[in-house]
């Protein structure tokens, strides 16, 4: 047995050590240095206390040994950020309130690690205990991610506002004493009176930067867009009105008319309309950074929605709510505080005014621009009139001849295309998907479309009118494209759609490839079409490995499209559609699936439910289910019973669209479903073990929380697992040891979980490993050397595991390793690649120039440089 010191060292950084007794410890302390600008004794004494206090539990008691290791490793880093940041608080006389938070959550943290040395073998309040450690260490990395960096960019202001106004003074002086300044001071300003060019472009880096930590970003136009100059022109009038001289910050008592509805039917180019405008130099010149779009739809979550502003990337530390009301709170502090200058907020599909009501400021030069189908009377209407014929026959012919003519001379007469213009009602949106439609046929199949629109087009209103001729364009796709396009209606509006999710089905549907090929491209042809938008997160497989094709690909689909599939798929009568989509947005499931008594013969079914949704499940007869969507937003969910009852399910995709994990009850029935073979968990609170599922092929779990659910399974409760997907799960400290039993594992992605910290010895227990990525994990410290017994292991993918401070001993031994990725791994110290790389045969690596110097001198693998974003 080990000595327990060395156990213990095990746990702490290199700085703090435990003596061969066991008995004293070499205390936690901030260098003399340091303490002397530590000027706030009460910050310094409690670091140092709480630091000393979680070494000395650790010693004594075993049971929270992983937690309080993060925990003195968060003071370890915070203390010198401490040391810079108060003493340049003290220098610029700052207020102490502004350090109160940190000093409360200080002495919390003191109190509880105090508790948990008293903790013996209570079970309740050892999980209890945990829990609470975690959430203290993560409330300090808040408080520095974004409590800190608001304090600092703050301070960054009113230091540009300082020279702002040293600049007017400058200006009012005789112009003999300003050259005469300039002389002496270096020169700031340039000849011409003005900000010298390097300032300017440092000021303009830093408002840069400090936008860059938001989201609520402009989205990028669509390529080859038509420009209709007439109306943006007219549009940008409206918007700009009012705002010249109302720049200054002051406040004043909200205005109704800082509200321009832009309104129209679903599918009449609002939405592409207000993105041009948004990427127009004169509103960019005149706004700046301080443009955002926020995207709504008719069942928004204001919690979701202002998290996305402060955590642009979904993958981090999420903001913390209350309520609605606290995050409105957060927001309206966000705007008075951080933006300054003229702003314009667009707020994309709303469906009802009283959600505007979230968005208003008191700030002079705010403009919020709303894209509705209604024109909500309380407000400012910039009504969106029908294109005219020259517009809209404009936009018909880019989709049909992939050009800006009025026809392929030869091919198609103007006859007919000024026919098939007025069949399409001038209708942006159908104008494109009928165009991309008849895109290379011949005349007959125009002929054809023509007489089908022209069939149908009297006595209907435009909704159902646009509808029928969007029907047309669905009838000329092939029938896979067909089934895929259906699909896409079993997901809820204004979502994200990923591609993986379409992939878990379409491979069990439509025989499609694990490695995404297949799917992609029938996404690729769908978005070709304008069926659907592709949107691509990430640069390609570059700098990290992809566990198939699809995982940096996401679609939406525009709520016409949507409403379409769900037409499509509502044709036959309840219990005779293969594709059955329910919509609850109250307390109960529809009334029409209630009256339904016999069975279902529905293969695919998708339920979508609010947050006022009572899981009050009907005893719905479902048995021939294959395809299972659960979407639903809520704090708790209730899984339906009739779950038990589905004995040919094969996928299912579990998906909560609230901003936290969202807790699960009947998980156990998961257990039923013997013929699982694929899983989709995403946001996710698993607070129960998984229960054996003998068929599972692959599992995903996507920003869950892991819990308890690999701590009671048994070596043979996943023996058919071939593909292990984790994402952003972070409360993964450790990979669990029980998975390596799973022999027939080929790929394992644990990525962006930046707690998990080792992988067990056992690891080498999974000699079909082929691809092993572990991007992200910030924490990962080694690999254990075992993993060199994975002789089909092909891929490895460390990129970005920045703690990571060498490569096993024996990694030469990995004969079949062909690819490395490693970009930014900055934690592996100079010349410290272990001597058997040698060994390597046809082996790339992908790394950044720093990582590259240590590979040059071993002639036998090959480096492909990447650049570092």
């Amino acid at each position: 047995m080990r000595p327990i010191h060395r156990e213990i060292n095990d746990f702490f950084p290199l700085n703090v050590k435990f003596d061969s007794k066991a008995t004293r410890i070499c205390r936690f302390q901030i260098k003399p240095q340091e303490m002397a600008f530590l000027k706030d004794p009460n910050i310094s004494q409690s670091i140092s206390t709480l630091a000393n206090l979680a070494i000395s539990v650790a010693q004594t008691t075993t049971n929270f040994k992983p937690e309080l290791k993060l925990l003195v490793l968060t003071l370890e880093r915070i203390a010198p950020i401490i040391q810079d940041t108060v003493n340049m608080n003290q220098k610029l006389d700052r207020p102490e309130a502004e350090w109160k938070m940190l000093r409360d959550e200080m002495q919390r943290a003191i109190k509880l690690v105090k508790k948990c040395s008293k903790v013996k073998w209570n079970i309740i309040k050892k999980s209890s205990y945990r829990q609470k450690l975690k959430d203290i260490n993560g409330n300090f990395l808040r408080f520095f991610e974004f409590e800190v960096q608001a304090l600092q960019s703050r301070n960054i202001r009113e230091t540009l506002l300082e020279v702002n106004n040293v600049k007017l003074k400058m200006d009012s002086l005789p112009s003999d004493l300003t050259k005469d300044t300039r002389l002496r001071t270096g020169g700031v300003r340039n000849r011409s009176g003005s900000l010298s060019s390097s300032f300017r472009i440092e000021q303009s880096r830093c408002e840069n930067m400090e936008r860059e930590k938001y989201g609520w970003r402009v989205p990028a136009l669509p390529s080859g867009i038509v420009p209709f100059d007439e109306l943006l022109e007219k549009l940008k009038a409206e918007v700009v009105a009012g705002i010249d001289g109302g720049g200054d910050g002051s406040s004043m008592d909200y205005d109704y008319r800082s509200v321009l509805v832009v309104a129209a039917a679903g599918g009449c180019g609002k939405t592409t309309l207000v993105k041009m405008l948004c990427h127009d130099p004169g509103i960019e010149e005149k706004f700046g950074e301080n443009i955002f779009f926020v995207t709504v739809s008719e069942t928004p979550n204001l919690m979701v929605i202002v998290n996305d502003l402060f955590n642009p990337n979904s993958s981090g530390l999420q903001v913390l709510f209350e309520s609605n009301e606290d995050a409105k709170n957060k927001l309206e502090s966000f705007l008075d505080e951080k933006v300054s200058g003229p702003m314009l907020l667009v707020l994309d599909d709303v469906w009802s005014d009283s959600f505007i009501e979230n968005f208003q400021s008191t700030k002079r030069g705010c403009k919020i621009l709303v894209t509705s189908r209604i024109a909500f009377p309380n407000y400012d209407v910039f009504q969106l009139d029908p294109l005219n014929q020259k517009d809209a026959k404009t936009l018909f012919c880019h989709s049909a001849f992939n050009e800006c003519e009025l026809r392929p001379s030869g091919i198609i007469n103007d006859k007919l295309v000024s026919q098939m213009v007025t069949c399409c009602k001038k209708h942006p949106l159908t104008l494109s998907v009928i165009g991309r439609a008849l895109n290379g046929k011949d005349e007959s199949v125009w002929e054809s479309m023509l007489r089908q629109l022209s069939q149908d087009s009297p006595v209907l209103d435009l909704h159902k009118d646009v509808l029928i001729g969007l029907e047309r364009s669905f009838d000329a796709l092939d029938d896979e494209f067909k089934e895929c396009f259906l699909d896409l209606g079993l997901f809820p509006e204004d979502q994200r759609i990923p591609t993986s999710a379409l992939l878990n089905m379409w491979v069990h549907l439509y025989k499609h490839d694990d490695d995404g090929v297949d799917t992609l491209a029938k996404v690729f042809e769908l978005n070709h079409r304008d069926l659907v938008n592709l949107m691509t997160t990430g640069f390609g497989n570059e700098s990290g490995a992809l566990a198939n094709y699809c995982n940096q690909h996401f679609v939406t689909q525009h709520d016409l499209l949507r409403e379409l599939a769900i037409h499509l798929n509502a044709k036959l009568p309840l219990p005779q559609r293969s594709r059955l989509i329910i919509n609850a947005q109250g307390e109960d499931l529809p009334t029409s699936i209630e009256k339904v008594q016999e069975p279902m013969q529905a293969r695919i079914l998708s339920i979508s439910t609010g947050e006022s949704f009572s899981s009050q499940w009907w005893n719905m007869k479902v048995p021939h289910v294959e395809v299972l969507v659960l979407n639903f937003m809520s704090n708790t969910y209730t899984l339906p019973h009739f779950l038990a009852g589905m004995q040919k399910l094969k996928i299912l995709n579990l998906t909560n669209h609230c901003l936290y994990p969202t807790e699960i009850d009947n998980f156990h029935l998961l257990g039923c479903s013997y013929n699982l073979t694929r899983i989709r968990l995403e946001r996710v609170a698993i607070s129960s073990s998984i229960l054996p599922l003998l068929n599972l092929q692959k599992a995903s779990f996507i920003m869950c929380k892991i819990g308890n659910a690999f701590e009671k399974v048994g070596p043979n409760t996943l023996p058919g697992l071939l593909e292990l997907e984790i994402d952003s799960c972070q409360d993964l400290d450790e990979f669990p040891g029980i998975l390596c039993t799973s022999v027939r594992l080929k790929k394992l992605s644990i990525t962006n979980c930046i707690q998990m910290s080792g992988l067990p010895e056992e690891f080498g227990n999974l000699t079909s490993l082929e691809t092993l990525s572990l991007g992200s994990c910030m924490k990962l410290e080694k690999l254990p050397e075992s993993i060199s017994g994975l002789q089909k292991l092909s891929i490895l993918d460390i990129s970005d595991c920045l703690r990571l401070s060498k490569l096993p001993d024996e990694i030469g031994k990995l004969g079949g390793l062909r690819v490395i990725y490693m970009t930014g791994c900055k934690g592996l110290p100079p010349d410290h690649l272990p001597p058997s790389v040698k060994d390597l045969s046809h082996t790339h690596v992908v790394c950044n120039e720093q990582i590259s110097y240590q590979w040059r001198e071993f002639r036998n693998v090959e480096i492909h440089l990447v650049e570092e974003d």
